[in-house]
């Protein structure tokens, strides 16, 4: 079980691989930057362990290589973006990119992307447009599959994960960036069950239910036929709340981008988004802004922890810590996923060394 510095990840093993895969040296590195940042961050869901899963996209021709973005329609504060099948990351960080600009000249802007494969992780896109002094809050959907988590009182699954992502500049010393909330509407990103799984691990309760609609434990049940699904956002107390929000998630990022909600006949896999960046400093002073979402960090923050907790921890800063820890001590990567990726490698006829830190 390797621990790999994150320059050996990014550079040495995605890159090289993407590269031998027909992506360009701009592609593969953007997406390699995106996977192995998710992994520095702690979102193993959505590191490295989906480089099997794209390198298989790419030869299915669920991923275009180079393919080109275009914007299909556009207003001065608006765009539908079509990413042709793009890698999700490049189509998502140029469409991060358009939006930031447009909320920069009038204030608002809201941007739409449908035909991009997995974007991976949302909040990476809204970090960095919040890092440039503007708030963001971005939506998406399976691109109309994907349904693997239940409604509230059902028993099979009708919708997708459909997460969210929301990225608010601040100046606290706690988080040193932005505050970050990225988060699925249902109980846990397939990806932590794919995460499970690898690692031969059982999965927490509230997480899955099988294909009877019957709690389990066992993450092979989602991937079983039939398929067991996720459970919604909340619990068995307040599942109603996590399903609501999935509901209206899907709709705004698969409606309004076009690419379809959970259920569209003949849909293919990808993310469909919906991101709306506001410029702040457009609509109230920086002092007074920063006053009172750093007031609120700190209030927050001085409540007396309960049992079993050290601190009281704002939304991001959890992952900030992570993110430093895994910087100076390397990213851990399953066997099972490091075996995955050797294999991947063999076929494009590339070496990987174990450089175990």
């Amino acid at each position: 079980m390797p621990i790999l510095s994150p320059d050996y990840l990014r550079h040495s093993v995605c890159c090289r691989l993407f590269a031998a895969a027909g992506a360009s040296e701009e592609e593969a590195d953007t997406v390699g930057a995106r996977l192995v940042e998710s992994n520095l961050l702690g979102h193993d869901s959505h590191g490295v362990i989906r480089i099997p899963q794209y390198l298989a996209a790419i030869e299915a021709g669920a991923v275009q290589p180079g393919a080109p973005l275009e914007i299909t329609r556009e207003t001065s504060a608006s765009a539908v973006i079509d990413g042709h099948w793009g890698f999700g990351q490049v189509v998502a960080s140029k469409a991060a990119a358009i939006a930031a600009g447009k909320a920069h000249s009038g204030g608002v802007a809201a941007v739409t992307i449908r035909n991009a494969y997995h974007i991976g992780r949302l909040g990476s896109y809204v970090e960095e447009i919040a890092g440039d002094g503007l708030l963001a809050i971005l939506l998406a959907n399976a691109h109309g599959t994907g349904p693997c988590v239940v409604p509230w009182g059902g028993a099979r699954g009708r919708l997708a994960t459909s997460p969210l992502a929301v990225g608010i500049p601040t100046t606290s010393d706690s988080l040193r960036g932005p505050m970050v909330l990225d988060m699925t509407t249902s109980s846990v990103a397939e990806g932590k069950v794919r995460v499970k799984r690898n690692r031969g691990e059982r999965v927490p309760d509230g997480w899955l239910q099988d294909a009877e609609g019957r709690p389990t434990n066992d993450p092979e049940s989602l991937y079983g036929t039939p398929r067991g699904s996720i459970l919604p956002f909340g619990g068995s107390g307040a599942a109603h709340r996590g399903y609501g929000l999935n509901v209206v998630v899907d709709l705004l990022a698969g409606a309004l981008s076009g690419a379809g909600t959970t259920g569209t006949p003949d849909a293919r896999h990808g993310n469909a988004v919906f991101l709306m960046v506001l410029d702040i400093f457009q609509f109230i002073p920086a002092h007074d802004y920063y006053q009172m979402v750093d007031g609120l960090v700190s209030f927050v923050k001085s409540s007396a922890p309960m049992a079993d907790f050290e601190e009281v921890f704002v939304p991001g800063e959890i992952e900030i810590r992570e993110r430093e820890k895994r910087v100076e001590q390397g990213i851990f990567v399953e066997e099972e996923t490091w075996q995955q990726i050797h294999a991947c490698a063999d076929t494009l006829g590339i070496s990987l060394e174990d450089r175990s830190i």
